[in-house]
């Protein structure tokens, strides 16, 4: 009876009643909203003399002066003639200021200084299912990062010189061409929270389960405890509104003898709500019989757990790997530094100019370009079998049906496996938003993609086109890597200091 009550606890669903108020509420914990919440406390960036290769930049940078933050100034104006790797010009901006010429593979050093000024800081909080850093809470801490160490650090302070200060975690691996790894990465986002007191702002643990737009009568509204007045939702057309965030906090309570968290509810509100929740929650699936099948995963963590427990060995049959990417490239190595066999079925031809493999550079990806020279059958690996042009068709308990497309009778084979890894790419989920958050799209009434259907949004101030005070920043507006990503920040801020001076309506 005791052990009912505790699983009865378990599930206990604690209300509060009251709301807590802030200006601006940012969804998700990951490097693009650390940037957000840093640049957010009052931390501004100036201009600190050095040249820029950029000679257009230079001189706007040279008239702008040291006296004047980036954060004051026309962003429109300083991103005219600059190019980059983002659709997102203020992105190529932060990432110019940052990391001059980095796409040309210098090393040249930032042309910003920061400066602490509190006056400027804009109440905010930022809310995450983990710890702050994201998904990079969640991956296999030994594997490296695709992009060099020092293009996943946040503004003022270096990935590398804080790298040097303290020992890598695992010892184990050597960096190539540094490039980091996992551990490294979390690591420095945590320290950089703890470095700048952010920790104030993140609310850790904290699922959104929906944001809508409500109608308010604001009575006794206490901005020192954080508490609002009474909310009214069916107001008239014209009436203030603001964005009402929902979900739950994991908290765990009693002597620790219920190991089960609590969910306990919180409501916030704000005028400002940022979407920075990423695009890695949900795992895109093959749809076929049989996927449901308890030894079929669909995430690089979910495999590693099987790795560590031992649940496969050499002597065991193959694990099959499906995709082509950077993911399934990580589970196939991931298996063979383990020993046990992979088969590894991909869609694409080895040629296929799409294929990401192919792109990377020998020199800084060797282990990548190994997996690609065993996938083109031009390295032998006698525990790497590839078929290339195949699909799943039907997944059985150890058996799963592959088809070629490259056979005109559209040959089936079956093959033994004990272990199958989906990795064909994922998509943020947006349950907490009216309709998915379809209708903020490029292309309306689409589900939300990174690359084929990003959020549309101003170019500038990262406002949602069609939602006025919701914005979005990094994946979720196509910017997936770390450098571009955090260049939102940069537009957000600046947006909303104007708007608090009230130069924009």
């Amino acid at each position: 009876m005791k052990q009912e009550e505790k699983m009865s606890a378990a599930k206990e669903i604690i209300h509060k009643s009251n709301s807590i108020h802030t200006e601006v509420i940012i969804v998700g914990n990951g490097p693009s909203a650390i940037c957000l919440s840093f640049l957010l406390s009052g931390h501004r960036p100036y201009y600190n003399g050095l040249p820029h290769p950029n000679s257009y930049l230079y001189n706007k940078l040279r008239k702008l002066g040291k006296s004047e933050s980036i954060l004051d100034q026309n962003l429109e104006y300083l991103c005219e003639g600059l190019e980059g790797r983002s659709h997102n010009p203020v992105a190529v901006l932060f990432d110019a200021l940052c990391h001059p010429d980095a796409d040309l593979g210098a090393d040249n050093p930032s042309v910003l200084s920061w400066r602490e000024e509190s006056q400027y800081d804009i109440p905010h909080v930022v809310l995450g299912k983990t710890k702050p850093g994201g998904a990079w809470q969640m991956m296999d801490g030994g594997m490296q990062t695709l992009s060099l160490g020092g293009w996943m650090e946040l503004p003022s302070m270096s990935f590398q010189d804080w790298l040097s200060e303290h020992r890598r975690s695992n010892d184990g691996v050597e960096p190539c061409m540094n490039r980091a790894t996992m551990t490294d990465v979390r690591n420095y986002y945590t320290h950089f929270v703890q470095k700048n007191k952010l920790q104030k702002n993140f609310y850790d643990y904290h699922t959104v389960t929906s944001i809508q737009k409500v109608s308010y009568a604001q009575q006794g509204t206490d901005n020192t405890n954080g508490e609002m007045g009474q909310f009214c939702s069916n107001s008239a057309k014209n009436h203030q509104y603001v964005w009402e965030v929902r979900g739950y906090k994991l908290s765990y309570h009693g002597n620790g003898e219920c190991k089960e968290p609590l969910q306990e509810e919180f409501c916030m509100t704000a005028p400002n709500v940022v979407l920075a929740s990423g695009t890695f929650d949900i795992p895109n699936r093959l749809g076929v019989p049989g996927e449901n099948c308890s030894n079929v995963v669909h995430s690089l963590h979910e495999l590693e757990s099987v790795l560590n427990e031992k649940k496969v060995s050499a002597n065991s049959d193959p694990v099959l790997v499906v995709g082509a990417g950077l993911s399934a490239a990580d589970a196939i190595l991931m298996a063979l530094q383990n020993d046990i066999p992979v088969i590894h079925a991909f869609r694409r031809g080895p040629n296929d100019s799409n294929l990401i493999l192919r792109k990377l550079p020998q020199n800084m990806y060797p282990e990548y370009h190994q997996v690609y020279l065993m996938m083109k059958g031009l390295e032998k690996n006698p525990l790497y079998k590839p078929f290339s042009r195949y699909q799943v068709k039907e997944f059985g308990k150890d058996k799963v049906m592959l088809c070629s497309e490259t056979k005109e009778d559209n040959e089936i084979i079956s093959l033994n496996y004990s272990y199958a890894a989906i990795l064909i790419g994922s998509r943020p989920d947006l349950s907490y938003l009216t309709q998915y958050g379809r209708n903020l799209g490029v292309v309306r009434k689409r589900p939300i993609e990174s690359k084929h259907n990003p959020i549309d949004i101003d170019p500038f101030s990262y406002q949602c086109m069609s939602e006025l005070g919701l914005y979005a920043l990094g994946p979720l507006v196509g910017d997936n890597f770390v450098r571009f990503a955090i260049g939102g920040g940069l537009g957000i801020t600046n947006y909303l200091l104007n708007k608090k001076r009230n130069l924009i309506m």
